[in-house]
């Protein structure tokens, strides 16, 4: 039988195979040590860069903080003072039982060696929870190289970023979760509604098939040169490219 997270049946729950057991207090260990890499990649000019931050300049300081590797420590943190708690058996009320430890990474270390980490009442579950935040803290400490800005959120006006295969992305300040096209779509929107925003062919093209709207930016360019677009020293006007693709002037 394929393990179940658990080997036999106590009286207060399930507990986990040696196996499991291995996994839980070895992935409780490596977030321990991730804790100090965490607390590194809170200012947005750091890089995350793996396990090793390196420091890149901006254009425009002051930097935010990363908000999303802020909330981040905080689940760890009070996932890591429950399992404390629910380990040595005190009840989250029972504030004077309770021996915490302001060092996270000892809390952590603490709980991986903990001889009731496979016995206790909800071991299953808590194995789930610890290797879900262990993939969002490899992912705030390694994203993937092929993120880039989308648009921005609709409720906070966030800079959003995602993958090349990403559907949803979910805002890091307000938590709301957002179709990748719908903001692309959104992002085009601003720009082709302004008669301002204005820039180069090759820009325009990327910027409509991002978007879902295959553009070529010889296309564009072909426009200009017929006059059915203006062109000046800053660029093309994004308006008029979008009033000539719903024309449906794209394959002209």
């Amino acid at each position: 039988m394929n393990c179940q997270n658990y080997k036999t049946m106590t009286e207060e729950g399930y507990s986990l195979c040696e196996t499991c057991e291995m996994r839980l207090a070895g992935t409780l260990l490596r977030l321990a040590r991730d804790v100090t890499p965490l607390h590194d990649s809170l200012d947005a000019t750091l890089h995350p860069g793996g396990h090793s931050p390196v420091r890149i300049q901006t254009a425009t300081p002051p930097t935010p903080i990363r908000l999303d590797v802020l909330d981040l420590i905080d689940m760890l943190d009070a996932t890591a003072r429950e399992l404390w708690r629910c380990l040595d058996g005190i009840d989250a009320l029972d504030w004077h039982r309770d021996p915490r430890m302001e060092d996270l990474e000892a809390t952590l270390i603490a709980c991986a060696g903990h001889p009731k980490l496979a016995t206790f009442p909800d071991a299953g579950l808590y194995m789930r929870i610890v290797n879900n935040l262990a993939r969002k803290v490899d992912l705030a400490l390694d994203p993937p190289e092929q993120r880039r800005e989308i648009g921005t959120c609709e409720l906070c006006e966030t800079m959003l970023t995602a993958g090349q295969a990403d559907q949803w992305v979910t805002c890091p300040v307000c938590g709301t979760e957002q179709r990748v096209q719908t903001v692309k779509l959104r992002r085009l929107k601003k720009l082709c509604w302004d008669d301002s925003k204005q820039g180069r062919a090759a820009d325009i093209a990327k910027a409509f098939t991002d978007a879902g709207i295959t553009l070529k930016a010889s296309l564009v360019r072909k426009w200009a040169e017929r006059g059915q677009v203006a062109r000046t020293p800053q660029g093309i006007p994004y308006s008029d490219v979008y009033r000539q693709v719903i024309a449906g002037q794209l394959d002209k």
